[in-house]
């Protein structure tokens, strides 16, 4: 029983270095790509190649995304869980900035961020992280530029013992068909999906990982809300008792 679980960890281990090695070293060569996408912009800013120019650049974003979504997905999958004080607010705002330029009228959406901490919240920031910017990257990439005012609003509220998130946006919505599917692998509800289908399924694995539940309401024509709850781990329930004794031995000897 000991062997089976040092080799199931050795494995995890080797499973979370291959596919983080492997990650990077893709999305190097992209990085290389874009820069010679914008030299070509430079020397051939006639409109047939600035066509072409961007295309390229389209795929390439799109291959990015997919191998980001690879990326959290082995973060997810063989990342031990931590438990640490999370500062919410600068977190959102952060992940919205890095997502803006996703969706076709991002220049005009109204963001809104409503945090209440009635009690400090302690979680596992990478996954917290992962959870956010796959709801909040959908919401921007899908919202709806027939609106006066597109808008996304988040709320939080950290209260007995557990952080309730609220992202809601007035999008092109999602159609009842597809709710049941939406968290599943490779699933892709619309042709306007730059990734692979794993965003929010890796959200939802994120979530279970923390204890918490995800729920979806939406109705196409009018928008989408994501409910987010997960447990406030203040005790550090979600580091294994062994760890923390190993963290706690190694504190002493030190």
């Amino acid at each position: 029983m000991v062997k089976a679980k040092e080799d199931l960890a050795k494995v995890n281990a080797q499973m979370e270095k291959f596919l983080y090695s492997t990650s990077h070293d893709l999305r190097s060569p992209l990085t290389s790509i874009l820069g010679l996408v914008n030299l070509m912009r430079l020397e051939h800013p006639d409109p047939t190649m600035a066509d072409y120019v961007d295309k390229i650049e389209n795929s390439v974003n799109r291959l990015d995304e997919i191998i980001k979504d690879i990326l959290r997905f082995s973060k997810n999958s063989y990342q031990r869980l931590k438990s640490e004080k999370i500062f919410l607010e600068p977190m959102i705002w952060k992940i919205i900035e890095t997502n803006l330029g996703v969706g076709e009228s991002y220049k005009r959406i109204k963001f809104e961020v409503l945090v209440e901490e009635n009690e400090t919240f302690y979680s596992d920031s990478e996954r917290l992280e992962i959870i956010l910017n796959s709801i909040i990257r959908n919401a921007i990439m899908f919202s709806d530029s027939n609106k006066s005012i597109p808008f996304v609003t988040l709320k939080a509220v950290a209260i007995n013992d557990e952080l309730t998130i609220e992202i809601i946006d007035n999008g092109i919505g999602i159609a009842k068909a597809h709710l049941e599917d939406i968290f599943n692998m490779f699933y892709r509800a619309t042709d306007r999906s730059k990734g692979a289908g794993l965003g929010l399924y890796v959200a939802k694995e994120a979530v279970e990982r923390l204890k918490g539940n995800i729920q979806v309401e939406s109705e196409i024509g009018f928008g989408s809300m994501f409910r987010v709850i997960i447990p406030n781990d203040s005790k550090g329930k979600l580091v294994s008792k062994k760890l923390r004794l190993q963290k706690a031995n190694s504190t002493f000897q030190k």
